[in-house]
């Protein structure tokens, strides 16, 4: 039977995150047979978003202000990861076809296929599935936590901690897709570091520097291994059994249901707070009518995302903490960035 570990790497662009990815690769297949049994291969399959969506894919959506699209591409993303874990369990029926999305042509999924191509005989091992994006936001993290309990495999996180002038630095000397320097500073100041402490289910979580040279580097790397194997040794809880989903899922609805609320108050005085600004700056009556509907979407969109779990919150503290980014971000998305704030 194989053994599966989602590893999510997280930092701000620049911070060294696909270097590291591919250092530890390349360093703990050379080493693995330190780390795991003799018999048990290690296999590692690199999901690294920046090289899943095409540049010219990436330039179109910025160009034509699709912001919608980076929600359906990243969604594509772990859609496909979630597809491809289901099949290495062979989850999946005979007569399926894994799409390992497949439903968007645009993502180059090649990595995928191959993978699954060269894991078909394999019966053991070790497999390490490595997100490399930036997942500032911890429930960007916690989806990916969710698949494992749904499978039943391993998690871990690994934060990349870069200081932000060292990542601007980095960043301005990519040849390919520098990002824009604000970007870098905005996701630096709303990064959600893993907090063990606090989440029980971050407890799989370190914190590595890629930026203080080479032995910094080995130590991160035997670091990030010895979590993996921990991670592996404990994989994710799945899903209570009935009886005690059922008397604790009482306790959860009363628990969602109220925090659903505070977050349609908190929404509410956000709401009348940006039209009585945009009163202010004497907007016309079309513009004011088209921001009404706007805030109102917003508002729903997220209520919804609430609700089906998309976005979480640990406690009423989070909730006020960071939704106002959250709603504040939907609304300059829509373009009202003008006078939000």
């Amino acid at each position: 039977m194989l053994d599966i570990c989602v590893t999510v790497l997280c930092g701000i662009p620049g911070s060294g995150k696909s270097t590291f990815a591919k250092s530890l690769i390349d360093k703990s297949t050379v080493a693995s047979q330190g780390y795991w049994e003799e018999s048990k291969s290690l296999h590692w399959l690199l999901v690294s978003y920046d090289e899943m969506i095409p540049t010219d894919v990436e330039k179109n959506i910025i160009e034509k202000e699709m912001p919608n699209a980076w929600k359906e591409y990243r969604e594509n993303i772990q859609n496909a990861v979630d597809n491809l874990v289901r099949d290495l369990k062979n989850e999946t029926e005979a007569s399926e076809t894994l799409t390992t999305g497949a439903e968007n042509k645009d993502c180059h999924f090649e990595s995928f296929q191959m993978f699954l191509q060269n894991m078909r005989h394999q019966e053991s091992g070790k497999v390490v599935i490595l997100i490399d994006d930036n997942m500032y936001y911890s429930s960007m993290r916690y989806k990916y936590y969710q698949l494992t309990r749904k499978h039943s495999i391993s998690f871990c996180q690994v934060h990349i901690d870069c200081d932000t002038e060292t990542a601007l630095i980095r960043n301005r000397e990519r040849r390919i897709r520098p990002v824009p320097d604000d970007v870098i500073l905005n996701m630096a100041a709303r990064f959600e570091v893993p907090n063990p402490d606090q989440n029980v289910w971050e407890k799989h979580s370190i914190s590595v520097t890629t930026n203080s040279g080479p032995v910094a580097l080995e130590n991160s790397v035997i670091q990030t291994m010895d979590l993996i194997t921990r991670a592996l040794s404990a994989p994710s809880k799945p899903v209570l059994d009935d009886v005690d989903q059922t008397s604790r899922g009482v306790d959860r609805q009363i628990c969602s249901e109220n925090m659903i609320h505070q977050a349609d108050l908190l929404m509410r005085k956000l709401t009348a707070e940006y039209m009585k600004e945009a009163s202010r700056n004497t907007r016309s009556k079309d513009h004011m009518r088209t921001l009404s509907t706007c805030l109102s979407d917003s508002k729903s969109d997220i209520l919804q995302k609430m609700k089906k779990g998309v976005v979480y919150f640990h406690s009423s503290e989070d909730l006020i903490s960071k939704l106002s980014d959250i709603f504040h971000d939907k609304i300059v998305v829509a373009g009202y960035g003008d006078f939000a704030r």
